[in-house]
């Protein structure tokens, strides 16, 4: 072993005094549990020392230079930590302290390590090697092989008191099973139909669990050289498996869930299936000692706590109960059950069919008859609240009973309010303070819907009830009262809303308006007021499409009429929504996903349950009473399956999200607002591969709070811009995707809605939208936006765009050359207005569109929906050998007054260059100032000024710099330092109130976040 770094561990991830490393959220490549309640976690080169019982970060340390920490293991007194090359031990005594750290470079890569009976550590490399390492941990002692020297993808290794066993997993899809004390081959075990990406041992060494290219989780007898089984249940490729010792096999995978697999009678069977982690793969998994605790470790950087023991499985931990048992189970004849309802976590509501209501006491495991009535025999609607103990029931004549089922002696019955009025078709049950509201529709929905007011107080007595004048075709589905006056909105299953003001003097009120279609044509599943301020209500609305919005009813008090406004528009990644509700730590959704029914927390990302119950065409009631204790009941062949969660401290728990992250795939773009809804964190917004929007709070520590992740773009986003006043968000994606989100700030929370989208031409869009550029103007009194998007295939499109109308308006169509535009940049005086362009033929070309946007501005609408002639260049410079990347026009004092305008451009050929675009006589012209061939060793992909003269780079090769633009427009080196984030590929900057730093976020596989101090801020 070669050492090329000895010295102190650091705290923090990257120091210099100015320019800093804060945080990193990128892939999480190894986790170890050590001692009770330590959790170490390789975060690129740093690693990260967690609480995992508070749920704290003790302490980050930065050990290697480059690589990045791919294993990690515990011995009796060290613990070894790998990656790539690079080998390094630590004193476990001193974890918590300042140590000195090694960092050793072999000539192959580690693939695994471990340690001998003897407590020496061993490693086994790509080619199939075992290294035995000396006991002061400093250098190979001995090497073993045993004659197959083929190239692995995985490895695993065993010790007993007299020798080393390792499993090699080849890239031909065939186990190599050696010894190092005979070093010669045992076994091969072959069955596999790919590259064996990991294999583990189980506890006593007799058998082995693989995965494989081909999806699959084999378990092998080692004795036989046997498949005892194969398991099949990732989606995609697995990468990682744990063998636990009551042959429990946990595997984590490409498709980003974590399975737990029971082997039992000779079968593979997977029990728990876990969703926590966004975008793709989840690389790292880790046991604790007690074999329940189980934390992953995802691209998306997010580091997640799981108790095995707690979470239910999919074939245990039910209570089922035969439609038979139930009468058997009561001492009267009650008949068959037909609807059901929870009235607290422990309790269940029947009614059957032949008019008894019957309680489940699932503590006390008894029945009791609460409710007979003859009325309810043959049809009856059964409801409940969520936050009371009372049943509701409507029968076939219009009569609606209010039942306590703690002390059913307080009941009351409440006839229909007009005399013919037909069945009860649907019953939401309401409440405000001590009342309880009902809402009713009658027969075919033309009626009269009643509306009635209860107080619980004192028995129960009916307060007032009116009739809501009936819409047509409006069969409801949902409702939602407000909090702080008498406002009622309702939902259709045919995606309407209503919204009535209750004036208990009114026999009879109308709606204050009605609006079809508001998400589309799909039941509006639920409805929940969420924020209420001078008049105003934001309601949350869920759609069974997967679909949810917020929007903002304004009701007039001159006009007795309401406007709706939408403030936002969302979809989950997959499945249905059947209901919603907003918990201390976010936004809860719950529906169905094929055959399952799942609850999801849609602000944190993560899934609380899932639950095979054959899909959404059966009786079910689902009742949340907190982030860990829920009740989910359905029907399923002729049996009742109740699941009832309690203080679970699963995923909403709050040591269960141990690391927050970003997103799991390639962060292309990402911008800070000019507004915040925090003044103590920058406003973000970013865009990546996994085709999401995701808004989040940047705090001064680096800490992130997650807001929101928007869906709406089918294909990778390429860019994000904010408007100059922090009102509309821009993004372009592949697919010609331009869109247009307006931003609504409420409180903490972020909305965004789709306003519009600029139009496509084409059935097939097959072009990526590089780029954009977007300018404030007026246009007819109002303010609108300019805008021009580039393209692909070298198209360069010029639009209006008009918030008040929603619409873009296409002025002129241009085209550069046939090569792709990666990059585009606006420039202006008092007199003219330009286009840049950067382009992969490396030049930089400009356009004077001074002309087109006068035209445009000063046109009637009429005239300006006839395309205007795109103009001529003005000029065309080749300042690259290969494509413009990056590109910037950086701010240099007397700039406006010279008219000269300074261009800093990066590109593949990893060049950064200064070129000037001066205005000489009636015209800019161009020249090349000055260029720095070598200013990094790959794709320079971004560039981002810090202040006047002070100009930042990222490049693919994972260096930051800083350069000084000199007077003579030269660029000195300032800074050149390294950041975690792989494919580095853009920047953004921000200021928070009151700090001292500016803060500087790095986009790429994961996000960094440095502060650059006031001391660069001077120009150093």
């Amino acid at each position: 072993m070669v050492a090329i770094k000895q010295g102190y561990a650091t705290d923090g991830m990257t120091a210099t005094s100015d320019f800093k490393a804060i945080q990193f959220y990128g892939p999480v490549t190894s986790l170890a549990f050590v001692r009770s309640n330590i959790l170490l976690a390789g975060r690129g080169s740093n690693l990260s020392i967690y609480d995992w019982n508070l749920g704290q970060v003790l302490k980050e340390v930065n050990l290697f230079k480059r690589s990045k920490i791919q294993g990690i293991a515990e011995g009796q007194s060290t613990i070894m930590v790998w990656g790539a090359c690079s080998l390094g031990f630590i004193d476990k005594n001193v974890l918590l302290e300042e140590f000195n750290f090694s960092e050793y470079i072999l000539r192959d890569w580690i693939l695994a390590g471990g340690w001998d009976y003897h407590g020496n550590a061993c490693i086994v490399t790509a080619h199939n090697l075992l290294l035995h390492i000396s006991s002061d941990c400093k250098r190979v002692e001995k090497i073993s092989t045993c004659g197959v020297g083929c190239i692995l993808y995985s490895a695993s290794i065993f010790s007993n008191s007299d020798d080393v066993i390792v499993a090699a997993g080849t890239v031909f899809g065939s186990i190599e099973i050696w010894s190092s004390k005979n070093q010669a081959v045992v076994s091969s075990l072959k069955g596999h139909e790919g590259s064996i990406f990991n294999l583990k041992f189980s506890k006593n060494g007799r058998r082995l669990v693989s995965c494989s290219d081909d999806r699959s989780i084999r378990i092998w007898d080692l004795c036989s050289s046997q498949c005892l089984a194969v398991g099949w249940g990732h989606s995609a490729r697995i990468w990682q498996l744990i063998y636990l010792g009551d042959d429990t096999i946990i595997s984590t995978g490409e498709d980003s869930t974590t399975r737990v697999w029971r082997f039992h009678d000779g079968m593979l069977n997977c029990v728990q299936v876990w969703e926590g982690h966004s975008g793709r793969s989840i690389w790292s998994l880790a046991v604790a000692e007690d074999d329940n605790t189980v934390s992953t470790g995802g691209a998306d950087g997010r580091i997640r706590l799981w108790n095995r023991a707690n979470k239910p499985s999919m074939i245990e931990d039910r209570r089922t109960i035969n439609f038979d048992d139930v009468a058997r189970s009561i001492t009267i004849k009650c008949g068959s059950i037909k609807q059901y309802i929870a009235v607290r976590a422990t309790a269940y509501a029947f009614s059957t069919m032949i008019g008894y209501l019957v309680l489940l006491d699932t503590v006390e495991n008894s029945w009791k008859q609460i409710y007979y009535s003859p009325a309810l025999a043959g049809y009856s609607i059964l409801k409940g609240w969520d936050d009371k103990p009372f049943c509701c029931v409507g029968d076939r004549r219009g009569f609606v009973y209010i039942i306590d089922s703690d002390d059913p002696s307080r009941c009351i019955t409440i006839a229909p309010l007009a005399e013919i009025c037909g069945k009860v078709t649907e019953i939401i049950p309401l409440s405000k303070d001590n009342l309880l509201y009902v809402l009713v529709q009658y027969g075919d929905g033309e009626t009269p819907w009643s509306f009635f007011a209860l107080q619980v107080d004192n028995g129960l007595s009916l307060e007032y009830s009116v009739a809501l004048e009936a819409q047509p075709t409006f069969p409801i589905a949902s409702a939602c009262i407000h909090p702080k006056s008498d406002v009622i909105v309702v939902g259709s299953r045919f995606g309407a809303l209503a919204i009535y003001s209750i004036t208990a003097t009114h026999a009879t009120i109308s709606a204050s308006g009605c609006w079809r279609r508001v998400m589309s044509e799909d039941c509006i599943t639920s409805l929940t007021a969420t924020y209420i301020d001078d008049g105003n209500i934001d309601i949350l609305l869920t759609s069974r499409n997967g679909s949810y919005s917020v929007c903002n009813i304004i009701l007039s008090s001159d006009t007795e009429t309401a406007t709706l406004d939408y403030l936002h528009l969302n979809r989950l990644a997959k499945g249905s929504i059947e209901g919603a509700t907003y918990l201390p730590d976010g936004l809860v959704v719950w529906g169905f996903r094929n055959n399952y029914f799942f609850v999801w927390n849609e602000t944190l990302q993560c899934e609380i349950m899932s639950e095979i119950c054959g899909g959404p065409h059966r009786q079910w009631n689902f009742r949340i009473y907190s982030p860990t204790e829920f009740s989910f009941v359905y029907t399923k062949a002729s049996s009742i399956c109740i699941v009832n969660v309690g203080d679970s401290g699963d995923p909403s728990s709050p040591n269960s999200i141990l690391q927050e992250g970003s997103h799991g795939r390639e962060i292309r773009a990402i911008t800070v607002a000019p507004l915040t809804n925090d003044r103590n964190a920058l406003l973000v917004a970013s865009g990546a591969e996994d085709t999401c929007i995701r808004l989040c709070n940047v705090f001064g520590n680096g800490h992130l709070r997650n807001l929101s992740v928007v869906r709406k773009h089918v294909s990778g986003i390429q860019g994000l811009k904010w408007s100059t006043n922090g009102r509309y968000l821009f993004s372009s994606a592949a697919r010609e995707e331009f869109i247009c989100w307006k931003v609504t700030i409420r409180g903490k929370n972020v909305y965004l809605y789709p306003i519009c989208s600029a139009p496509i031409e084409t059935d097939l869009p097959d072009l990526r939208v590089m780029d954009f550029v977007v300018e404030d103007t007026i246009y007819n009194g109002a303010r609108c936006y300019f805008v021009v998007t580039v393209y692909s295939d070298s198209a360069i499109k010029v639009w209006l765009f008009n918030p008040s109308k929603a619409e873009f308006r296409l002025l002129s169509i241009g085209r550069y050359k046939t090569c792709c535009i990666f990059k585009a940049a606006f420039y202006s005086t008092d007199e003219s207005f330009h286009l840049l362009i950067g382009s992969s033929d490396g030049h930089i070309t400009s356009w004077d569109l001074s002309k087109l946007r006068q035209a445009a501005l000063c046109s009637p609408a009429c005239e300006t929906a006839r395309k205007i002639k795109f103009p001529d260049p003005e000029w065309s410079l080749a300042v690259h050998q290969s494509g413009v990347k990056s590109l910037i026009i950086v701010r240099v004092a007397d700039a406006l007054a010279h008219e000269s305008f300074t261009i800093v451009s990066g590109g593949d050929d990893n060049c950064i260059a200064v070129t000037k675009s001066t205005k000489r006589e009636s015209k800019f012209l161009p020249s090349k100032e000055y260029a720095v061939a070598d200013a990094h060793a790959s794709t320079v992909t971004s560039l981002a000024q810090l202040t006047d003269g002070m100009v930042l780079s990222a490049a693919v090769d994972q260096h930051i710099k800083v350069w000084q633009l000199l007077s003579d427009s030269k660029l000195s080196l300032v800074e050149d330092t390294y950041t975690t984030v792989s494919d580095t590929g853009c920047v953004s900057t921000g200021s928070i109130v009151d700090s001292a730093a500016t803060t500087l976020l790095i986009g790429g596989a994961g996000l960094a976040i440095w502060h650059v101090n006031n001391f660069w801020n001077s120009g150093k």
